[in-house]
C-alpha cells in the first residue's frame, strides 16, 4: 500500500507542465520566430469552460497576449522584436508551459526532393564536399535552428507533423539539409542573426505531391485524384502522388510564420516538362495563398546536368526541364532560379558540392529580399539574338553580364544552332563587346531558327559572370 501511494505520488509530481496546453510540434523550445513581425502562435486546450482565456506572455517585452479557445483551438498573433534571444514564452490557461531557448531572427522554409533533403553527412557513398569541417565545427554559439519534417503522407490534411527544433550539434547538423544549412549559414555569416531553417522535403518526390487536392480539383482537372480514395496501406510510392505530401508535411506547418522559400527539385518531373510549368507556379501560389504572407521570396534550384544512365547522356529531358525552370522564374513573381550547370556529376544525381548551392541561393536572398546592394546574385542569362547575315554572325545578349563573361581561357563550348530541319550542329562561339555579348559563327549553313547551349541530359557549362556564377543553358527559337 505504502508503495502504491509513494507510486501515486511520484507520478503526479512527474505530470508535464501545462498537460492541458497542446502545441504542434513546429512550436517548441529552441525555435526561431521571424524578427520584427507579426508571428502566428497557435495550439489546443483540454479546458471545456468556453469562457476560459489562454494567456501568453512574452520575455522579451513582457507584454500578455490573450486568446481565446474555440472548440478547443485558439491561435494569437504575437509582435517580435529586432532580432536577439534566448528569450521564453509563456502559454497559460490555467496551468502553465513555458517555450524556452527561443531565438528571434530569420525563417526559411525548404523543401524539394532528395537534393534538398540529402544531409551534412551525404547519403551511402555519396559526400556532401566540406562535411567534416562543418559537422566538427557545428555549436550552438553559431545561432542556426534547424527542425527538419519527417517523411509522412495522407490521404487528409493534417493537423500535426513529427518534428523537433534542434540547436547546431555536430550530430544534429550532420544529419540536416546540406543545402539548407549552407544557405543558413551564408546567411547567418552576413546578417548576423540567427536563422532558423524548416527542412520538408522527400527524395524523389514529385511536385504533384506537394499540392493540395482544390488546386488540382480547381486548376487540373485532368490529373486523376483516385489515390486519395485508396487505403494509405496500400499505396506504395506516396511521394509520386497528387497531394499526400502536402497533406501531411506542408499543411501542418503553414501558421508557422517565414521570411521565404526555397526549393529544390525537379529530376522527378523531368518527364513532363510541360505540365511543370504549369504546375510549379501553381504551387508556389498555393504556398503563398495559404501562408497569407503575400508574395514572400521564393528562391529554387535549377537541377544540374546528370547523365541519368550513360546512354541517356546525348538526351535532352532534363535540359528541357532546365529550360522550363528558366522559364518560370518569368512567370513566378519575386522569385529567382540557381543555375548548376557547372557542378553535376555524370554519374552521381546528387552533386557534392551542396556548399556552392546555398551560397548561390543565400546571394538571392542577400540581394533580393534583404537589399544587399552590390552583391551579385545571378550568372548571365540568355536575353536576346540578332541575326547579321552579311557576317553569318549571331550576336546574343544576355542579362547580368554587366562585368562580362569568361571562360578561363578554354574554348566556349556547347553552343549549336539548327534551321528549318531542326538537325542541331556547333557553331563556334566568341566573346565580343568587352565579353558582354557572345558571337556564334555560323558560315557553313543558312537560316538559323534555332539556337541552343548545353542542352544535353550531361553537358556541364564552361561559361561564366566575372564572379564565377555561371551561364544558364537555354534553348530559344530565333524570331
Amino acid at each position: 500500500m505504502k508503495r502504491f501511494l509513494l507510486s501515486a505520488i511520484i507520478g503526479i509530481l512527474v505530470l508535464p507542465v501545462g498537460a492541458k496546453i497542446k502545441l504542434p510540434a513546429i512550436l517548441s523550445d529552441n525555435m526561431v520566430l521571424q524578427q520584427q513581425t507579426s508571428v502566428n502562435l497557435w495550439g489546443d486546450s483540454d479546458v471545456k469552460d468556453p469562457d476560459n482565456e489562454i494567456t501568453i506572455t512574452t520575455s522579451w517585452d513582457n507584454k500578455e497576449y490573450i486568446a481565446t479557445p474555440v472548440h478547443g483551438s485558439w491561435s494569437v498573433k504575437i509582435q517580435t522584436p529586432k532580432s536577439g534571444g534566448p528569450y521564453t514564452i509563456t502559454i497559460s490557461d490555467g496551468e502553465t508551459l513555458i517555450l524556452n531557448n527561443v531565438m528571434i531572427g530569420e525563417v526559411w522554409l525548404c523543401s524539394g526532393q532528395s537534393n534538398m533533403e540529402m544531409p551534412i553527412k551525404g547519403f551511402q557513398g555519396q559526400p556532401v564536399n566540406g562535411s567534416l569541417d562543418i559537422i566538427a565545427q557545428a555549436t550552438p554559439e553559431n545561432n542556426i535552428r534547424m527542425i527538419t519534417v519527417q517523411r509522412n503522407s495522407s490521404c487528409v490534411p493534417l493537423q500535426d507533423c513529427d518534428a523537433r527544433w534542434v540547436e547546431s550539434t555536430p550530430q544534429s547538423v550532420a544529419n540536416v539539409s546540406a543545402t539548407a544549412y549552407f544557405f543558413a549559414c551564408y546567411l547567418q555569416n552576413i546578417l548576423n542573426v540567427p536563422v532558423g531553417i524548416i527542412c520538408s522535403s522527400w527524395g524523389g518526390s514529385k511536385i504533384e505531391a506537394w499540392i493540395n487536392k482544390k488546386t488540382f480539383e480547381e486548376q487540373f482537372p485532368e490529373i486523376s485524384l483516385d489515390v486519395l480514395d485508396r487505403n494509405p496501406k496500400d499505396i506504395s510510392k506516396p511521394h509520386i502522388e497528387p497531394v499526400l505530401l502536402y497533406n501531411a508535411m506542408i499543411n501542418p506547418i503553414h501558421n508557422y510564420t517565414i521570411k521565404g522559400a526555397i526549393w529544390y527539385q525537379g529530376e522527378a518531373n523531368r518527364d513532363k516538362p510541360e505540365l511543370y510549368k504549369h504546375l510549379f507556379p501553381a504551387m508556389v501560389q498555393l504556398w503563398r495563398n495559404v501562408w497569407k504572407q503575400g508574395d514572400f521570396p521564393f528562391y529554387y534550384v535549377q537541377i544540374a546536368p546528370y547523365d541519368y544512365g550513360r546512354e541517356n547522356a546525348d538526351k535532352i529531358e532534363a535540359a528541357q526541364l532546365r529550360q522550363v525552370q528558366l522559364e518560370c522564374m518569368y512567370l513566378i513573381p519575386n522569385s529567382g532560379i540557381v543555375v548548376t550547370a557547372d557542378i553535376g556529376e555524370r554519374t552521381r544525381i546528387h552533386p557534392a558540392a551542396k556548399s556552392e548551392v546555398g551560397k548561390r541561393l543565400a546571394l538571392w536572398a542577400l540581394s533580393q529580399t534583404y537589399g544587399q546592394d552590390g552583391i551579385p546574385f545571378s550568372g548571365p542569362l540568355y536575353k536576346s539574338a540578332v541575326i547579321k547575315e552579311k557576317e553569318k554572325v549571331i550576336e546574343l545578349e544576355f542579362e547580368h553580364s554587366e562585368m562580362g563573361m569568361t571562360s578561363h581561357g578554354q574554348d566556349i563550348t556547347g553552343f549549336e544552332v539548327a534551321g528549318s530541319d531542326s538537325v542541331f550542329y556547333p557553331v563556334t562561339a566568341k566573346l565580343t563587346s568587352g565579353a558582354k555579348k557572345i558571337s556564334l559563327e555560323y558560315k557553313n549553313r543558312s537560316n538559323p531558327i534555332w539556337i541552343r547551349y548545353c542542352f544535353r541530359n550531361y553537358q556541364p557549362v564552361n561559361l561564366f559572370s566575372n564572379f564565377g556564377l555561371p551561364v544558364s543553358p537555354f534553348e530559344t527559337i530565333l524570331k
